[in-house]
């Protein structure tokens, strides 16, 4: 798993650079995808670097990918191990020019992930993590050990847009916010302390959490359903996520603090 760190590094950081080559031109190619969700030419670029360099770097593992068909469950159950990919995660962020988008690259084994690096390309920030290694941040500065914070006053990491009725309903503690964009990007700023949770009501797949999944619980959190029940891969016909909960500290009493609820099915 370790020697597929480095590469998964570098994979991520030329998505970046695909995806920043089209961040300024005009025309990014805006379209719409069947599940109404967009999709542009960056997301695009930015899944064939990776799909080309993990082919490359181990021909034998399957690869699951946002921008991808998924094939059914039939035919990807057996899968001991495959890359779970979103080449970018925020590309409303991307759209809107908000600098908060993300390539995700998850190793996921026996339905857990266990290898994770989220490339900021905005910012040129990298964190990443495999099982039981901890987890960490590389900047121009360096690599940094990253964990989350202990518990003091709460801070939720909440979305630039979604109006924070949606998520402080079920949070019964006062808080403080940190708006940011992509999803994958709010778990990174628990992991490393800067927020202590991120609760996401809505859609989102598989690929959104794998990646942040184990950066998260190296840095010594935790990501689960609403309900506080584990989050599954590869396990569903649908790749759709429920929604979850990103928690910082285990010391913070995270199941009197959030109520636990079902998305009703006519989101």
């Amino acid at each position: 798993m370790q020697q597929f760190l480095e590469p998964c590094i570098e994979l991520a950081e030329q998505a970046g650079l695909a995806i920043m080559a089209i961040y300024r031109q005009p025309d990014i190619g805006r379209q719409v995808k069947a599940d109404d969700t967009p999709v542009t030419k960056a997301d695009l670029a930015a899944n064939a670097v990776l799909v080309a360099g993990l082919q490359e770097l181990a021909s034998d593992i399957p690869i699951m990918s946002e921008e991808t068909p998924i094939p059914p469950l039939a035919d990807r159950k057996h899968w001991s191990r495959y890359w779970l990919l979103d080449p970018m995660d925020g590309t409303g962020e991307f759209i809107l020019q908000s600098g908060d988008f993300a390539v995700n690259i998850a190793l996921v084994e026996n339905n857990r992930p266990v290898l994770g690096v989220i490339h900021w390309p905005a910012k040129n920030i990298t964190y990443y993590a495999t099982y039981q290694h901890g987890a960490f941040k590389k900047t121009a500065k360096g690599i940094e050990r990253i964990s989350v914070a202990q518990p003091g006053g709460l801070t939720l990491a909440v979305s630039r847009r979604q109006k924070l009725e949606a998520v402080s309903q079920y949070l019964n503690t006062t808080f403080d916010t940190v708006p940011l964009g992509s999803c994958s990007l709010k778990a990174c700023i628990v992991a490393e302390g800067k927020a202590d949770c991120f609760m996401r009501i809505g859609p989102t797949g598989e690929w959104d959490t794998g990646a942040s999944q184990v950066i998260v619980e190296e840095a010594g959190g935790s990501i689960t359903d609403a309900e506080f029940n584990p989050l599954t891969y590869n396990q569903r016909e649908s790749t759709e996520n429920p929604d979850f909960i990103v928690m910082g500290h285990p010391d913070w009493e995270w199941q009197k603090m959030i109520s636990p609820h079902q998305r009703s099915h006519h989101d």
